[in-house]
């Protein structure tokens, strides 16, 4: 288990370099050994206190340990602070993406999703509309494909991860697992908005690519 450096200097994650020299001096005053004895519990809690300093008095140091508590791993009351704000912090980036994403702001979405994702990567929705601004921006469509099925994996009763699955695959061309992925989006949403209007669009488009001999031909193959 991680030890606590920060409730062992008596502060908090979100601390100043200055504000750990600050408390670090002023408890070592009042528990080094030349000011209180020997005493077995002082001397256990300076130890702790030099300890801490150690760390967190080095830049990179801190930063190693503060990606220690922030891993999930450690159930320290520091830890638990980190990952609160962090999910706060994803919260808010995810709130202001979707606006961005309302108004056509895929550029803007993708860093706000970005950062949403790498504070919380539990919400599957962050991965999910994450690639679907990939996708919209055509930037990166393997991490876009790789983010929304990360979202339908954890979560694959989700239509609208479905359909943002089969969105990535639509931008990339490959119109059979596009339309594989909405008919599934469909199956759980026969409303589903974006499922609907992409199928409208290969259809269309298919429609346009057949000649009047296709045409005739795919009828009696439907009918017969």
């Amino acid at each position: 288990m991680t030890k606590d450096y920060y409730s062992i200097l008596e502060l908090f994650p979100t601390c100043s370099q200055a504000e750990i020299q600050k408390k670090y001096f002023s408890l070592a005053k009042v528990l080094h050994p030349d000011v209180t004895g020997d005493i077995p519990n002082n001397r256990e809690r300076f130890k702790d206190v030099n300890e801490a300093y150690s760390i967190l008095a080095s830049t990179e140091k801190r930063r190693e340990y503060d990606e220690s508590l922030k891993s999930g791993n450690v159930t320290t009351k520091s830890a638990s602070m980190f990952r609160e704000k962090n999910k706060q912090t994803a919260a808010l980036a995810f709130k202001e993406a979707k606006n961005a994403i309302r108004g056509g702001m895929f550029e803007q979405a993708i860093v706000l999703l970005k950062s949403a994702v790498k504070n919380d990567s539990s919400v599957a929705a962050y991965h999910s509309w994450y690639g679907f601004s990939l996708a919209m921006a055509n930037s990166n469509l393997h991490e876009a494909r790789d983010e929304c099925k990360k979202a339908v994996q954890m979560e694959f009763y989700d239509p609208n991860f479905r359909a943002n699955l089969g969105l990535v695959y639509f931008r990339a061309g490959l119109k059979k697992q596009a339309i594989t992925h909405f008919k599934s989006t469909l199956k759980w949403d026969p409303e589903n908005k974006l499922a609907r209007k992409y199928i409208d669009i290969l259809n269309q488009a298919d429609n346009r690519e057949q000649g009047p001999i296709d045409k005739i031909i795919s009828f009696f193959k439907k009918h017969s």
